[in-house]
């Protein structure tokens, strides 16, 4: 018994040594000043309602965001958590809903083929391939990191 009551404070120990140097650095306000104007961020406040904006500007008394109805500030007592949103791979992803257009494409080319090959399976690549890049395009694949997290004592 006495082993694992050692075994776990040790465990603990290290966990716990091991996450506050990055616990400390995201509760810096001051990793706020690496955000670029114009970046799409979250700022999540104390009463856990979440605001999404292009930043617009970052001082010691809080944080702006430019919004469709125009600019929002938030107090810096108020925010608990920020975050910003990873570049999204629009280009990547149309380009694999093209691939996979021309992929469910080629089976039905195939199947249709007779001697005119061009009469008989031009119709089939624009009706799979073009869609196909459309909805690529259209899938979301931005990921939120957390930026800034407010100490709570």
């Amino acid at each position: 018994m006495k082993k694992l009551i050692a075994t776990a404070a040790l465990i603990i120990s290290i966990f716990g040594t091991a996450s506050s140097p990055l616990w400390a650095a995201k509760s810096n306000w001051s990793n706020l000043n690496t955000l670029k104007q114009g970046e799409l961020i979250r700022i999540v406040l104390n009463d856990a309602s979440s605001h999404e904006g292009a930043f617009r500007i970052v001082n010691d008394e809080g944080i702006t965001l430019r919004r469709a109805r125009g600019e929002q500030s938030f107090a810096r007592k108020d925010i608990s958590r920020v975050y910003i949103k990873s570049k999204d791979h629009e280009v990547r992803n149309i380009f694999i809903g093209a691939a996979i257009g021309a992929a469910l494409a080629t089976p039905l080319a195939l199947a249709n083929y007779r001697n005119e090959w061009w009469r008989s399976t031009a119709w089939v690549w624009p009706v799979f391939v073009g869609p196909g890049a459309v909805i690529g395009g259209e899938v979301p694949t931005g990921v939120w990191h957390e930026v800034y997290h407010a100490r709570r004592h």
